[in-house]
């Protein structure tokens, strides 16, 4: 079955009325007109705008406006439907759910099991190759005292054996160490070394001035 717009189109080419000569004497802009014979309604006002210029259209063109009128409705209902169905999308839009084989799970944990033993290998062999951390917190360089008794407090790594003055002394679990030593009057010297388990060593040292209190 014929559209409307089919309908009008037909009907005005064969009586030889260009849009403008339907415009200037209808008084109906001509983009209307144009869209009432494409069937284009989101070009046109509401649907009782759409009947008005579709009656005088038909009746200019000599067509029966009833019967454009009831043709207009089924279309125009048609129409309406169409536009609230929902959007469909195409099927290669739609992506499945990723879904993990057995296959691809064991490599998965492979791959992890791999990266964490390079891991591992990459802090032991960083380990081997850097000497360990030490600081000296207690005393400060150059520091004067009046007591012969100096307290050397530092922190190194938790594995390191640290010597202080060739004395060997505990260090705890957090890497902390802390000792007393009896130092003479006048410029002393203190050395404090640390070696880790592969052998490489840092070492420190702290010149203090003891004074020997006034009588």
């Amino acid at each position: 079955m014929r559209t409307v717009g089919e309908i009008l189109k037909k009907k005005r080419l064969e009586r030889y009325i260009e849009l403008d000569t339907a415009e200037r004497i209808l008084r109906i802009r001509k983009k209307f007109l144009a869209a009432l014979e494409e069937n284009d309604w989101s070009r046109l006002p509401s649907l009782p705008y759409i009947k008005g210029f579709l009656k005088n259209y038909s009746s200019y063109l000599g067509l029966n406006s009833d019967e454009m009128l009831a043709i207009l409705r089924r279309e125009y209902r048609h129409h309406e439907q169409t536009k609230l169905l929902p959007e469909q999308k195409e099927p290669s839009s739609i992506r499945p759910p990723i879904r993990l084989s057995p296959r691809s799970i064991v490599a998965l944990g492979l791959t992890l099991g791999v990266i964490i033993f390079l891991t591992y290998l990459f802090f032991q062999f960083k380990g081997a190759l850097s000497p360990p951390v030490l600081t000296i917190s207690e005393p400060r360089e150059g520091e004067v005292q009046a007591s012969e008794q100096v307290r050397v407090v530092g922190r190194t790594e938790s594995d390191v054996v640290v010597s202080v003055n060739n004395e060997q002394i505990a260090v705890n679990e957090n890497g902390e160490f802390t000792t007393s030593l009896t130092m003479p009057p006048g410029v002393n010297t203190i050395a404090v070394d640390a070696i880790n388990k592969h052998g490489k060593k840092t070492s420190t040292t702290r010149t203090i001035q003891i004074i020997s209190p006034k009588p």
